[in-house]
């Protein structure tokens, strides 16, 4: 079986970029779909010290590529499409699931 060391970020995140027009449910689905790749390739979300963080949600996991993908796009002076990227994480993150309050009770 072969590795999937060569896939290129911007074709793991495609769905996601041809799911952006599309409504909530559509991007729902990608973030869904990008995010078992990611798990697949075997991609970690990290702390600052390079630790994997434990409990990592599908959106969390998305976002942080995303904005790698960003910072890629920045690095390499593509500033319109690195504010797409912003844009389409600002969307993730805006409708992505969040926990209950907690009581003070």
């Amino acid at each position: 079986m072969g590795t999937y060391d060569d896939i290129p970020l911007p074709d793991v995140l495609e769905p996601l970029f041809a799911a952006a027009d599309d409504g909530d449910d559509a991007l729902d689905d990608a973030v869904t779909e990008v995010a078992e790749m990611l798990a697949i390739l075997g991609a970690l979300v990290v702390d600052g010290d390079g630790e994997p963080i434990h409990g990592v949600t599908d959106e969390m996991a998305v976002l942080g590529a995303l904005g790698s993908y960003g910072r890629m796009l920045l690095d390499l002076g593509h500033t319109d499409d690195a504010a797409e990227v912003t844009d389409l994480m600002e969307r993730i993150d805006a409708n992505r699931p969040r926990p209950r309050p907690r009581s003070c009770v």
